[in-house]
């Protein structure tokens, strides 16, 4: 399953994904729209400030066994066929306990115009049948959509090319 991963050293901490990512779930699917909704959507993507002007992107990170389903006692969050958290905004109560099991603050407390208690968090995008738009967005290319196994074999690969070019420098 593809899965959104950081490359941290590129993170800038310019929020592009998260106004991305709001603008996405948003009615009117534009930035003017999205700031001018009574309701403002809530985001799915977070950074957080690192030092240095970096940040981390932060989202739900759809485990493998996912603390915040095994805590919602309505089931509206749930795992589908193919391991993505969802979230049935219908069924959510407002208890706010997957927001407390998650290990990774990844669930916002947030409401929309028709539901008074609904959680937010990551969904991958998957109504709009493309990558995430947090993604597409990223002008430093930090954040990619690919599966995990991909991402640490490329990030091997990267390390020991540089390792090879430092090497190289150092007999020179």
């Amino acid at each position: 399953m593809k899965k959104i991963l950081v490359d941290d050293a590129k993170c800038l901490a310019c929020k592009s994904c998260e106004i991305a990512c709001r603008v996405a779930h948003s009615d009117t699917k534009t930035l003017y729209g999205a700031i001018s909704e009574q309701m403002p959507p809530a985001g799915g993507m977070h950074v957080e400030q690192g030092g240095k002007g970096r940040g981390f992107p932060l989202g739900c990170r759809h485990c493998q066994d996912p603390q915040c389903v095994r805590a919602c006692v309505t089931k509206a969050l749930y795992m589908s066929a193919d391991g993505i958290i969802l979230n049935d905004k219908r069924r959510c109560i407002g208890c706010l306990m997957c927001f407390i099991a998650c290990p990774f603050g990844a669930i916002e407390k947030g409401a929309h115009k028709t539901e008074a208690y609904a959680i937010s968090k990551c969904d991958l995008c998957t109504s709009s049948g493309q990558e995430p738009a947090c993604v597409n967005a990223c002008p430093t290319k930090a954040l990619v959509f690919e599966n995990p196994d991909d991402f640490s074999k490329n990030r091997r690969a990267k390390y020991l090319i540089e390792l090879a070019a430092s090497s190289e420098a150092a007999i020179s």
